[in-house]
């Protein structure tokens, strides 16, 4: 980690009540960045009041991102507080229920498509319109996953869903680069968080729970930690990747490489 490359910067990160989102959060703070944590879960303030305890510049205000309207109110609450936008994080997706394909629902499929698809559309748009307007260009960061790249049994709304970000992200990437914001993302594969538990332990499908915990148990390095996720991100929101956009970043400890 370089400690202080982010100093003067600031960032807003979405679903950043916990797991992911308040890894990456912590992270970019801890190399010097101020951070608007953004999300619509009520566990919101307390993560923001025990970050600012620990002596990071934090702040905090709700977010939906399938409403390009509270979007917007978020970016704009960032530059209220922090005088400007140079990082957007959007961390914030759904995966909570998982439907074998003949039985997806016409509601579960727009449901997934906005939060997932929809959702990084609106954030892309006003991260954008606050960094051209602030003229210094800017880093935006979309989490997706490993099913953007591989498919997996009873998760198809969830994988067309991650699959359409990368794309997205590279359609902005080549628009924006004349302004000089970078879109990148990081796919994680299978994390310790609260999610990722939900899933390997069957509360949200039995069937897939125990698919899920046979995956995990053969992947070379093992389970991410929500820190791989972090750091990953961090590199992007770097001077070190000043020239690298469009790009999607999978980390996954080796799964991939097994059937």
């Amino acid at each position: 980690m370089a400690e202080g490359e982010l100093n003067g910067r600031v960032a807003l990160v979405t679903g950043a009540s916990y797991g992911l989102g308040r890894a990456i959060a912590e992270e970019l703070a801890t190399r010097g960045a101020s951070i608007m944590l953004t999300d619509v879960d009520e566990r919101l303030a307390g993560t923001t009041a025990e970050l600012a305890a620990e002596g990071r510049q934090v702040a905090h205000c709700r977010l939906d991102v399938t409403d390009r309207s509270s979007v917007k109110a978020a970016v704009n609450e960032t530059l209220s507080r922090f005088g400007g936008l140079d990082i957007f994080v959007n961390n914030a997706g759904w995966s909570k229920v998982m439907s074998p394909i003949r039985e997806i629902s016409a509601e579960e499929w727009d449901v997934y498509m906005a939060i997932n698809v929809r959702g990084n559309l609106f954030c892309i748009q006003e991260a954008a319109e606050a960094m051209i307007a602030g003229g210094k260009g800017g880093r935006f960061v979309a989490i997706v996953s490993t099913a953007a790249v591989k498919p997996y049994k009873r998760a198809a709304a969830y994988c067309t869903s991650k699959s359409a970000i990368p794309m997205l992200a590279k359609a902005a990437a080549l628009e924006l680069g004349e302004h000089g914001i970078t879109v990148n993302c990081v796919a994680p594969g299978p994390t310790v968080t609260e999610t990722n538990l939900a899933h390997g332990s069957g509360a949200i499908d039995p069937k897939m729970g125990e698919e899920k915990r046979r995956r995990e148990a053969m992947i070379p390095l093992g389970k991410n930690d929500p820190i791989d996720i972090a750091t990953a991100v961090a590199f992007f929101a770097s001077p070190a990747a000043r020239r690298v956009t469009g790009q999607l970043m999978v980390v996954e400890g080796g799964g991939q490489l097994i059937s």
